[in-house]
Formats: C-alpha cells, structure tokens, sequence
C-alpha cells in the first residue's frame, strides 16, 4: 500500500493533535475522529481553491482521520467481543456505514486530474514520487474499510449480552433508588391487590413508560397493528383522571414488539428486545429515556414477584429473556441477598458511599445474570447450602475492597443457625476460592 510520506498531522482546520486533544475518553475520541472526517468530507466540495497542492493535501488529511479511526475501531471491536464494552458509539450508522457516502462528491475527479505530475512538483517540500491518485487510492481504502468495521459495530447491537457491564453501570446511574417505596406505595391504594389488581399496575408502569418518549423512534409499525390495539382495554386498567397521550394507540402498538401477554395478566417484557433498541437508537435516547426504562423493568420485576406469591405456576413464565428466573428461587436468592447486605452492619464497613441500595441490587442481578448465575443457583436449590453461599459471596465482596471489615467481625451478622462464629468466618473465607471471585472484582472496578 502507498504510503504518504510528511503527511503526519496535516490538516487544513486544525492539526490531529489538537483535535484529539479534546477528548475526553476512549469512544469520545474515536467518535470525533469519524465526525472530523464527514465534516471534512463536506467541507472539501465546498473549498473555493483550485490549487492542487492544497486540494491534495486536504484530502491527505481525510486519510489520516480514516486510518486514525479504523485504529481505534480494531480496538474498540475487540472489547466489545470480550464483553469489556461500557460506551455505546453513537452515530448515524445507515449513513455511515455507506461507502458510496464515503466517496461521493469531486474528490476522485480532482485528484485523477492532478495526477500527471508527482505531488513534488506541486508541494514544495514533497519529495516522493507518490501522485494525487496515490492519494485518493489511500483514501478509498481506508475509507471502505471504515464502513465495514462501522458495519461490524453496528451487528453487534443485535448481541446485547456483550454490553452487559454497560447497561448495568447505566442501571446504576439512571435508576431510582425510590423504586420500591413507590411501589409499596401503589399497592397500598389497593389495600390487598389481586391478580386483577396487578394487572392495572403493569397497564400503568407501561404506559407512563410510553410517556417518556422512548419508543417514538420505533417507525416500522402499520396500521394494522395499530387497529390491533384494544385501547378501550388499556383504559379501562387506568385511573379516571391519568392523563393519557393523545396518540396512546400507536404507542401500544409499539410497545407490543417489547411485550407479550402471558396467561392474560402478565405483561412479560422482552429484555433482550428493549436492550437491542436501546442500543440501536442510542445516539437518540437521553437520560429521561434510560430512567423511564430502568423504572418500568423494575416495577414489573416488583409486581411480577408479589403475583408470583399469589399464583407460583406464572413463575415459569418468567424466565430467559425477562429475568432469568427458574421456579422464582432466582427471586428468593437476590431478596436473600439483599436483605442481609441492606443492613446497618453493610453501611457501617463499606469502603465508598457508592456502595448503595441500588448498587447492590444491580450488582446481585448482574452476578445471577452472568455465566455463574447457574451455578449460584445450583448451590442455592439445596438448603443446607445456602448460608455457607451467602457468606461466601459476602466473603468475596470483603476480598474486592467493599467492605473493610475482618471475617471475624462480620461473622455474628451471618449467624442463622447458632453455629460457631469461627465456622461462619471460615465460610466468609471460602469467597475468594469461587470460580465468580475474579467476575465479581472485575464488576467492582468496573
């Protein structure tokens, strides 16, 4: 391949240094380096110069973004396919994964009528033999093989599981830590909630998610479906005085790609769906989107474990691509859990206020969602086992620097069954020999 010889950093606007320093992460640089090159794209069939030299050298510059990108590309591909992504690359992907929009515009046509001579008999302190079309030859390349790693990105929103560590740090962003006061508010409007009571819930979780706006961007919806929707339905599960969107049909509509209906009471969310869309339409969702869909899949987590206890045979509903539940012991683990770990002993020995309600509840939900959560679950199934689980998974988050605290002083906390304490300790011991050790310190610093 041809390569440009004293092109390092040349750029008509700014130079690469400056523009990289601006930056302030890994996805953020990559992104300005793709943005820098489609602004320079557009800018170069409106330069009003006809000198060769300054035409070669802007399109000189275009090569150095493409490379500069593809680089940071490769990498950003890799972690990604690790499962080590935690940002999205928001851009116009339709477009730019295009090569045709790469190479529209007068760049080919200027650079083959400039390449008669040897770009030194046009720039001075060139002193190769390359041509203009040398150039555009190098700008071709890099700028197909842009399109086709943005391609690669692109196909691996339909793989929402390697961006696990992303939405669980955005969980721990966007969602609130009120949840479940708000829900133990709602059912007390119920006094003692039925199934039918239950019901009208997950009708209004949902339609105050379609509130937020999220799925306005969902285009692909006909007017069949739209007729499909038995709004009269939905209504009827509302309050009187909640205000509904004018155009509630089209949003229901929408909103059933994401959702099934299960034995006629559950609205069981499509996770792996939502995760998709989330991920396609980053570059359009804001903050208000993520709260509101954090808000609706616990709400219906919530709701769905209170009617599980009502009718335990919907628990085989709820499983896979909702919350990986099996027979709702996946329920009892995490409430377990978490009732042992939101206590004041928790609060008194965290290292980092960040260790919250919420940050526990995500980090239990990530641990049982991952490649352990079978095994954990496993363990759990046997009863005899479960208080020597529940030390060790406390054990391995004393080993990960949450908790400053000592086996010993924690081990009276653990006690269930009036063991010894020195027994309880050497179980707490045990959480740095389990295969999820390293998972759960990785989650920890990530």
């Amino acid at each position: 391949m041809v390569q440009l010889n004293a092109m390092e950093g040349l750029s008509l606007t700014r130079s690469l240094e400056t523009q990289a320093s601006d930056s302030t992460g890994f996805r953020t640089s990559l992104r300005q380096f793709i943005m820098h090159l489609d602004e320079s794209q557009t800018a170069y069939d409106k330069i009003a110069v006809d000198d060769p030299g300054t035409k070669c050298l802007f399109v000189a510059s275009m090569v150095k973004w493409a490379h500069l990108a593809n680089y940071r590309l490769l990498d950003y591909l890799e972690k990604i396919n690790k499962g080590d992504c935690d940002e999205v690359l928001a851009l116009d992907y339709a477009k730019l994964c295009n090569k045709n929009y790469w190479l529209r515009g007068r760049k080919k046509s200027d650079m083959m009528a400039f390449s008669d001579k040897p770009l030194k008999d046009y720039l001075e302190f060139w002193h190769s033999d390359e041509t203009s079309w040398d150039i555009y030859q190098l700008y071709e390349s890099n700028v197909c093989e842009l399109a086709d790693n943005l391609k690669k990105v692109k196909s691996t929103f339909d793989k929402p599981e390697l961006y696990e560590k992303l939405m669980q740090q955005m969980k721990m962003t966007y969602a609130d830590p009120d949840i479940e006061y708000e829900y133990e508010q709602m059912k007390e409007a119920y006094v003692e909630p039925s199934m039918k009571d239950y019901l009208k819930m997950q009708v209004k979780a949902c339609v105050d998610f379609l509130k937020s706006g999220m799925l306005n961007n969902v285009l692909s919806i006909s007017n069949e479906e739209i007729e499909e929707v038995d709004v009269a339905k939905v209504l009827k599960a509302l309050d009187p005085h909640y205000e509904v969107p004018d155009n509630l049909k089209e949003l229901w509509a929408k909103l059933k790609k994401f959702i099934e209906l299960k034995e006629n009471v559950m609205l069981v969310l499509k996770r792996g769906l939502i995760r998709k869309h989330v991920l396609k339409h980053f570059n359009e969702l804001n903050g208000d989107h993520f709260c509101a869909l954090f808000r609706l899949e616990k709400l219906l987590t919530l709701i769905h474990q209170d009617m599980v206890n009502l009718k335990p045979e919907l628990a085989k509903h709820l499983a896979n691509d909702t919350i990986r539940m099996e027979e709702k012991n996946y329920f009892a683990i995490v409430k377990n859990l978490s009732e042992k770990l939101m206590k004041d002993w928790f609060w008194d020995f965290r290292t980092d206020k960040k260790y919250n309600k919420v940050w526990i509840e995500n980090f239990l939900n990530a641990l049982m969602e991952s490649e352990w959560g079978d095994a954990i679950f496993k363990e759990w199934r046997r009863e005899s086992s479960r208080l020597k689980l529940i030390c060790k998974i406390i054990g391995t988050l004393i080993d990960a620097n949450v908790l400053d605290v000592s086996y010993n002083a924690v081990a009276p906390v653990l006690n269930q069954e009036e063991l010894p304490s020195d027994t309880i300790a050497k179980y707490i011991g045990f959480g740095k020999k389990q295969d999820y050790f390293m998972w759960i310190c990785e989650y920890v610093k990530g």
